[in-house]
C-alpha cells in the first residue's frame, strides 16, 4: 500500500492556524496526505499559502485559505463560519499560530509591554478564540479532535517570558477544554523541542539532544496527523512533548553523559 492509498482521514476537514509557514504548513500537508480537506490560516504569508492551496488542490483536495489575525474575535468567528460553509463540517482544529517575538524577546526585567500582550493574544488568546468558535460545532456533531501546538519552553523557561508564559498557558487551555468539551471532543497538547524552522543553532541542538539531531516540522506533522487519525476517545487532555529527550538531555549534558556518546 503506497503511502497515497492510506487515507484515514478521507471525508474529513478542520482549519490549522498559523499554515501558511514552518510547522503550521507541514501539518496541513500530511493531513491532506491522509485525505482531509483543509483550512489554511494565515496572516502575512500569504504567498507561501497560496502556494501550500496549489500543492493540495492539484492532488485533488479541498484547501481554503483563510486571512485572519487570531487574536481578533471577529476575524475568528469569520473564518470558522467560511470553513463551515465550504467544508459542511469541522472535524479538527490545529491551533499553530505563533506571535514574532520568540527570536528577540527579551528577559523579564527588559520585556516590553507591547511585545507580552501581541504574543499572548496570538499564541493564547488566539487559541482560546478558535477554540471557542469551533467547539460548538463539534459538540453538535457529537465528535471533534483540537491540538494546541505549545513548546518545551513552557516546561523549561529558557525563552523570553512572553514565548513562555503563552505556550505554558496553552497548556492550562488545552486541560480545562479538555474537561469541559468531554466525552465528544478531544483536546490534546504537543510541545515541540528544536525544530529546523525555527532559528537554532544545529550543532548545539545535537550536543545537547540524546538523539543528536533537530526536529523537522514533518516530525511534528506527523505526531499531529496520528493524534488526529485516531479512532479511539480516550486521549484528551494529554499535553505530548517530541524534543528528541532535549529536555532529558540539558541534565545528561550537565552530567556528562551525553559527551560520551559518538
Amino acid at each position: 500500500m503506497s503511502s497515497h492509498d492510506y487515507r484515514p482521514l478521507s471525508g474529513k476537514a478542520g482549519i490549522v492556524t498559523g499554515a501558511g509557514t514552518g510547522i503550521g504548513r507541514a501539518i496541513v500537508k500530511h493531513l491532506s496526505d491522509l485525505g482531509a480537506d483543509v483550512g489554511i490560516n494565515y496572516y502575512m504569508s500569504e504567498e507561501e499559502a497560496k502556494k501550500t492551496r496549489s500543492e493540495i488542490t492539484e492532488r485533488g483536495q479541498k484547501a481554503l485559505l483563510l486571512q485572519a489575525d487570531v487574536s481578533k474575535s471577529d476575524h475568528v468567528k469569520q473564518i470558522v463560519e467560511m470553513a463551515t460553509a465550504e467544508f459542511g463540517h469541522i472535524d479538527f482544529l490545529v491551533n499553530n499560530a505563533t506571535g514574532t517575538h520568540v527570536k528577540t524577546d527579551k528577559s523579564v526585567e527588559e520585556a516590553v509591554l507591547e511585545d507580552w500582550n501581541s504574543e499572548i493574544a496570538v499564541d493564547l488568546t488566539g487559541a482560546f478564540l478558535c477554540t471557542h468558535y469551533v467547539s460548538p460545532i463539534m459538540l453538535s456533531a457529537k465528535h471533534g479532535k483540537i491540538i494546541n501546538i505549545s513548546s518545551i519552553c513552557a516546561i523549561t523557561g529558557d525563552c523570553g517570558p512572553a514565548y513562555c508564559s503563552a505556550k505554558a498557558g496553552l497548556l492550562g487551555l488545552t486541560r480545562s477544554a479538555a474537561v469541559s468539551l468531554a466525552p465528544y471532543v478531544q483536546v490534546n497538547a504537543i510541545l515541540p523541542g528544536f525544530v529546523s524552522s525555527q532559528p537554532h543553532d544545529p550543532n548545539l541542538v545535537s550536543k545537547i539532544t540524546p538523539g543528536k539531531k533537530m526536529g523537522t516540522p514533518e516530525d511534528i506533522a506527523e505526531l499531529a496527523a496520528n493524534i488526529i487519525s485516531m479512532k479511539g476517545t480516550f486521549l484528551t487532555g494529554s499535553c505530548i512533548t517530541i524534543d528528541g529527550a532535549v529536555t532529558e538531555g540539558i541534565i545528561g549534558l550537565s552530567m556528562g553523559w551525553i559527551d560520551q556518546r559518538t
